[in-house]
């Protein structure tokens, strides 16, 4: 999925890249600035050699030619550039890689001179050789790369001001097959959720509340909700592993849930044919290899529930034997938020 400029711009701001300040229009009376740099919103390349980029010093009365060609325009203010250079993060697909790719001359003619560019196989913030400020960029930008799973992180240009390093154009584009972790990007965020547990042979539904719930049978889920309700609480969805899940299954599982936002997670799970122990390991694991900052409260019983019992205990993970304990623990930490 292909970001627009604001979007990219507004998650470099928010790495610490800086980029100049403006803001979107879709009506003309929403512009408030007479001198501006203003772009149209498109998902397309070379706008500036199309007219869909215009350095106005009649903003007002400009961007009323680019709404005609699109829904919404972004208002930047002008800045003095001194230099130009170019600088992004891609996947190479043949040496199955991500590379940094430099040139010293950016712009709008970087695609003509592929000579210039400097390639670079990068696998950790230390393969950077960029050396001050450019180095501090290129970090935020490989970061930006890892934590949004995407396949292209550019920006062309890359300008030298009297102030610093200035993102000019921003161009993200986000790995298709990872949007369900990225839901605050997508429009249609129900159906992508619902179409991503769907491809993994989960019974899923999202509701309007803060407790995520993964159990395993629909009677036991249902009940779970039902439990839930009785003592206030409100489910933000649920989702049914099935039987004899794998760790590899829960960790997906967890993913899907958690990429709501969710206050806290239970999870009721009955081993018959699911082995407690392999979804505890998958709990233990997906919680150390994520940055997860809510309680997770789990009841499991069934197959070797004792060893699973330890495993979470030994990780600080809430395990409890009974389902109207659990609830009333995650009830609790919604209502203490």
């Amino acid at each position: 999925m292909k970001l627009k400029e604001y979007q990219g711009k507004e998650i470099f701001r928010k790495y610490g890249i800086n980029v100049p300040e403006g803001y979107v229009v879709s009506k003309p009376e929403e512009v408030k600035d007479d001198k501006a740099v203003l772009k149209a919103q498109v998902l397309e390349g070379s706008r500036k050699k199309k007219g869909l980029i215009i350095v106005s010093d009649n903003a007002k009365q400009d961007v009323e030619k680019l709404l005609g060609k699109c829904s919404e325009v972004l208002v930047e203010e002008m800045i003095q550039i001194e230099k130009e250079s170019y600088l992004s993060f891609t996947i190479d697909r043949f040496e199955k890689c991500v590379k940094m790719l430099y040139a010293e001359e950016g712009g709008i003619d970087i695609e003509e001179n592929p000579d210039k560019v400097k390639k670079l196989k990068v696998e950790n913030v230390e393969d950077i050789t960029l050396q001050g400020s450019l180095k501090n960029v290129a970090t935020k930008l490989f970061k930006i790369m890892k934590d949004y799973d995407a396949e292209l992180v550019e920006i062309n240009p890359l300008a030298f001001t009297k102030e610093g390093l200035v993102a000019v154009d921003s161009k993200i584009i986000i790995d298709d097959n990872s949007l369900f972790r990225h839901l605050d990007l997508v429009e249609n965020k129900v159906c992508l959720a619902e179409d991503r547990a769907s491809m993994c042979g989960f019974n899923y539904v999202e509701l309007d509340g803060n407790i995520a719930v993964i159990g395993n049978g629909a009677g036991l889920v249902m009940s779970t909700l039902d439990v839930i309700n009785y003592y206030g609480g409100k489910p933000a969805d649920f989702l049914d592993i099935g039987g004899g899940a794998s760790s590899e299954r829960m960790e997906e599982a967890m993913r899907l849930v958690l990429s709501r936002n969710p206050k806290v997670l239970l999870i009721n799970i009955f081993g018959g044919i699911t082995r407690c122990d392999e979804i505890a390991k998958a709990i233990v694991n997906y919680k150390k290899n994520n940055s997860i900052n809510i309680p997770i409260i789990v009841r499991m019983i069934g197959t070797n529930q004792k060893q699973a019992q330890k495993l979470l205990n030994e990780n600080c993970i809430v395990a409890l034997e009974s389902m109207e304990d659990c609830v009333k623990a995650a009830v609790e930490v919604v209502k203490n938020d």
